[in-house]
């Protein structure tokens, strides 16, 4: 059985973070280490309409909500293509999407 993300026009969100070339060596037992993630984008992922009022007003006066199962694959098979596309994407950097609907993976432009 393979997982499909629900996607609504509430948590069709995501981010996209560049992520750092190299780390901490310091130890993480007392509470971590920071990291700096460079936000880089962000948009809404799957064409859905954008709704101003809460899920309760849009059924009362609209009806049904829209939901969109992708799977992990299918998304990127979307996202990748586009986001390698920007002008900001480095080559040999990778970069972590993360999805409000819980979906994140992460890639990199190959040279």
């Amino acid at each position: 059985m393979v997982f499909k993300y629900k996607i609504d026009g509430w948590n069709n969100f995501c981010r996209v973070f560049e992520i750092p070339e190299s780390y901490s060596n310091d130890f993480c037992f007392d509470g971590g280490c920071a990291t700096n993630f460079q936000m880089i984008d962000w948009f809404l992922p799957v064409p859905l309409p954008q709704p101003a009022v809460t899920k309760e007003i849009w059924k009362k006066e609209i009806g049904e909500i829209e939901i969109i199962e992708k799977t992990l694959e299918e998304l990127r098979d979307i996202l990748e293509p586009f986001i390698l596309r920007k002008l900001y994407i480095k080559p040999n950097r990778k970069y972590l999407v993360i999805c409000s609907f819980d979906a994140c993976f992460i890639f990199n432009k190959k040279v």
